[in-house]
């Protein structure tokens, strides 16, 4: 009888700015509030990435969305968009880093201040015995302890090069369709860096069969078939080339 079992993920990343509106009606509720709040944050960009694993290790890969208010128009047409995709994806986990705190909590807000439904996987599981459909990769990594750690740290760790980590805290600016395509890319690029780090964890968790270097470069090549004008395609291409390199040089010493 097959037992194997596909885990099915979703890794998901948005993009969110300060609303001088919501920043000084903040302030005035609250004058003696001395730093701005998550929920004076709206949605500018999101994207999604579908990457399955089988319990003998094997690794599959999906589609690549991505939105922007620039394509967009609007928060909410791009909090509504990812809110479709994603129940259209309801049988699938979303995994995200920091979305517990930051993502979730603006996208809910923005959800009830447009009337949208959130997707099933960001709902509260009040009725019945349904488990939450939503990882957050960081606040799993945390177990119970005080430490956050920022996925460009953990994503260097375990071999992320800093070609493609050291712009993780700019700051974007969007004044021309240029600049919304950089800020497009950085969210598409956060969730395949979270699936990297995900990979990293699931072998450390013990996931049979699971091997780092080949799920990585298939991964890249994945991504850059749906996005091969990506802003940093080529030092991902580096990157999977280094991945290469290692692999060949592993097969020569044993």
């Amino acid at each position: 009888m097959d037992t194997q079992r596909t885990f099915k993920y979703t890794f998901v990343d948005t993009e969110s700015i300060w609303h001088p509106e919501l920043v000084a009606a903040n302030r005035t509720i609250h004058p003696d509030c001395q730093h701005t709040r998550v929920g004076s944050r709206v949605i500018t960009a999101a994207a999604i990435f579908d990457v399955d694993i089988t319990s003998e290790g094997t690794v599959s890969f999906g589609a690549l969305k991505s939105w922007s208010q620039f394509s967009n128009r609007s928060d909410r047409a791009v909090t509504k968009a990812l809110f479709d995709n994603l129940t259209e994806r309801h049988e699938r986990v979303v995994v995200t880093w920091g979305g517990v705190p930051v993502d979730q909590q603006v996208l809910t807000l923005t959800a009830m201040e447009c009337g949208l439904v959130l997707p099933p996987q960001f709902r509260e599981p009040v009725f019945g015995n349904r488990q939450r459909m939503h990882l957050d990769l960081s606040l799993a990594m945390r177990a119970g302890g005080k430490t956050w750690h920022h996925l460009s740290e953990v994503a260097y760790r375990v071999g992320v090069p800093l070609t493609l980590l050291r712009d993780k805290a700019r700051f974007f600016q969007t004044r021309t369709p240029a600049d919304w395509h950089v800020l497009q890319g950085h969210c598409e690029l956060d969730t395949v860096i979270t699936a990297i780090v995900m990979v990293a964890w699931r072998i450390a968790q013990g996931a049979p069969g699971l091997r780092f270097e080949p799920a990585v470069i298939g991964m890249i090549g994945a991504f850059l078939r749906q996005r091969p004008a990506h802003p940093l395609a080529a030092e991902l291409k580096a990157f999977s080339a280094e991945l290469e390199h290692w692999i060949a040089e592993d097969r020569e010493a044993a």
